[in-house]
């Protein structure tokens, strides 16, 4: 059996239905958002495995920076994340980013260090709640267990 394959996906229904999924729809903190809109931007890079995928939204002009948001249906919790992140980290840096950032809410699940992320600083009220942010460079992903492990 194979793992996850990323693919570049730009269909909003796609995203949608992972949006609107009851275990997901937490993530739009009971705003009218319509993510199908953000899928179709030019700033933003949708790599998707089967029950969700990764957002990464250009931050600079040179695309060498980026957020990330996660968004993934319950069936593709644990080992489709783990293997969908891996193949877009390696394709976002093999693209060109040197930096990927995100933000963990308190009590949600962190990144994992084992691919290289590291907090920045503790918790900061938002709108959201508390959050932290998190950062991926480009050298703590290429000598990460997660990274060696792919090979």
């Amino acid at each position: 059996m194979g793992g996850p394959v990323i693919r570049e996906e730009r269909n909003p229904d796609f995203w949608r239905a992972v949006a609107d999924h009851p275990k997901v729809a937490h993530i739009k903190f009971g705003l009218p958002f319509d993510i199908g809109q953000l899928v179709e931007h030019d700033s933003v890079t949708p790599l998707a495995s089967e029950n969700g995928g990764f957002l990464f939204c250009r931050l600079d002009g040179l695309g060498r920076v980026f957020e990330l948001h996660t968004l993934f249906r319950p069936e593709g919790w644990g080992r489709e994340v783990s293997g969908a992140a891996k193949e877009a980290f390696a394709a976002m840096f093999v693209g060109g980013a040197r930096i990927i950032t995100t933000y963990e809410v308190e009590g949600w699940t962190a990144p994992p260090l084992s691919f290289g992320w590291r907090p920045v600083g503790g918790f900061d009220p938002s709108d959201f709640g508390p959050v932290r942010t998190w950062v991926l460079t480009l050298d703590a992903w290429e000598t990460s267990p997660a990274r060696r492990r792919m090979h």
